[in-house]
């Protein structure tokens, strides 16, 4: 099965404006919101944050930093993305580094992927979205997980526009 990252995206999915006052704590209401509707089991929570320590997931994204926490799919039900904005950015490690290069993350894109040999497909769609010009700042202004996904969608219909 394919997975496209529209397909994946539900407003339920996503939280704005998240009061989290670290990495950790933003990873673990994130989850919370994959976890209540099934997609994910509560361990998936330490799953994810024990792969960040080791493979940190911060990406210098501009003009806001963003991360793309995920895990094995061990404790995913089904596939989903949750999306989370920060009232005040997190720090994150940066991608590729040994966590000691730090990054102000305001944006955190969480993957549960079911089928591990998706994940780096879905990680690309990612990273391609995030490149889409004021895709970014759309997000942190959005005033409704709904209006959020309307600018989520105009942007991957750019991005896959021939």
């Amino acid at each position: 099965m394919q997975y496209r990252l529209k397909d994946l995206l539900r407003p339920e999915h996503i939280l704005l404006n998240l009061d989290a006052s670290s990495a950790r704590e933003a990873i673990d209401q994130t989850v919370a919101a994959l976890v209540r509707t099934g997609h994910a089991e509560p361990a998936f929570a330490e799953d994810v944050w024990q792969r960040e320590q080791v493979f940190p997931t911060g990406l210098p994204t501009q003009p806001l930093a963003t991360a793309l926490p995920h895990a094995d799919p061990e404790h995913v039900r089904q596939t989903a993305v949750a999306i989370s904005t920060l009232k005040a950015p997190v720090r994150f490690g940066q991608m590729g580094t040994d966590g000691s290069i730090g990054l102000d993350v305001h944006i955190l894109f969480l993957l549960a992927i079911k089928e591990r040999e998706k994940q780096v497909e879905l990680i690309q769609e990612v990273v391609g979205l995030l490149q889409s010009p004021g895709l970014l700042e759309q997000l942190m202004s959005a005033q409704s997980p709904e209006r959020a996904l309307q600018v989520l969608h105009r942007a991957l219909n750019a991005t896959s526009a021939p």
